[in-house]
């Protein structure tokens, strides 16, 4: 692969080069879900595209390129769900300063609270939370006091 898709988030696999592009959720509102995760974490659009094929509409949010950083698809089908199978056992997490705030935040903003933010350990200064967003997907929120691994 050329040198503009490395990145440190690419790792090699029998010769190839591979990357996290986006992880997909659906959502029942897309323009609702959109202003959730600009207004609690900050996310910026970074397209929108559609699908008549799939009657769906879908919105890619995140930080940064979108061809060079992890992105968040959130899409909506447009004439109702089809049948596809429940979400099971899925979350994803976000690295936050100031975890209290950032869930206060969420929960002010429709998430619900699963757990709410604690130290990992005993004796741990790194915390984590988990809430579900107005949608019911779960997002681990963590903040690392040192910059390591939680």
């Amino acid at each position: 692969m050329g040198k503009s898709l490395q990145s440190t988030t690419e790792k090699t696999v029998t010769g190839r080069a591979f990357r996290i592009r986006h992880l997909a959720l659906e959502v029942a509102n897309l323009e609702k879900s959109i202003a959730f995760y600009q207004g609690v974490f900050g996310m910026k659009v970074l397209r929108v595209r559609d699908n008549p094929i799939r009657n769906d509409i879908a919105a890619y949010l995140g930080y940064n390129d979108e061809q060079k950083d992890v992105s968040i698809e959130l899409y909506q089908f447009l004439n109702g769900r089809p049948n596809l199978p429940p979400e099971r056992g899925f979350h994803f997490a976000l690295a936050v300063e100031n975890i209290e705030s950032v869930y206060d935040r969420a929960i002010k903003a429709g998430a619900t609270s699963k757990t709410p933010p604690q130290n990992n350990r005993p004796n741990s200064v790194n915390k984590f939370a988990f809430i579900c967003d107005p949608d019911g997907h779960e997002i681990e929120l963590t903040e690392n006091a040192h910059g390591g691994q939680k």
